[in-house]
């Protein structure tokens, strides 16, 4: 996995549910859904996947219409581009994306605090 797409995942999804919810649009590209219907078809909660939508789509990833229901629209072939990747390397390996998500976001911060753990002789 790139730094690009991690910094995607750190900056834009943020949760596992909300990568979940994402892909589940994409994958779903040119279909809406409303809201009832995602927390059914993802088993979630109301407010987790309203919560998802309104994050999902201040990320500019995804679409609300005047019939209330939600569908994949990225703001950009960019954000395209990273979705699409991101698809890729969750559905082969969700574990490097799951710790992705969780790491320390600077390599700095982490060495800094390996330097204060105590080493055996």
């Amino acid at each position: 996995m790139d730094d690009e797409l991690r910094e995607f995942l750190r900056h834009s999804l943020r949760s596992v549910w909300n990568i979940e919810l994402l892909l589940w649009l994409y994958r779903h590209t040119g279909r809406g859904w409303h809201a009832a219907d995602l927390v059914q078809e993802m088993r979630a909660s109301d407010m987790v996947v309203s919560q998802g939508i309104t994050s999902l789509q201040q990320a500019g990833l995804i679409q609300g219409e005047a019939s209330g229901m939600y569908r994949y629209s990225p703001a950009s072939p960019e954000l395209d581009r990273l979705v699409q990747q991101l698809e890729r390397v969750y559905r082969e390996r969700p574990a490097v994306v799951t710790r992705a998500l969780f790491a320390p976001s600077n390599d700095k911060l982490a060495t800094f605090a390996d330097a204060f753990r105590l080493k055996k002789d």
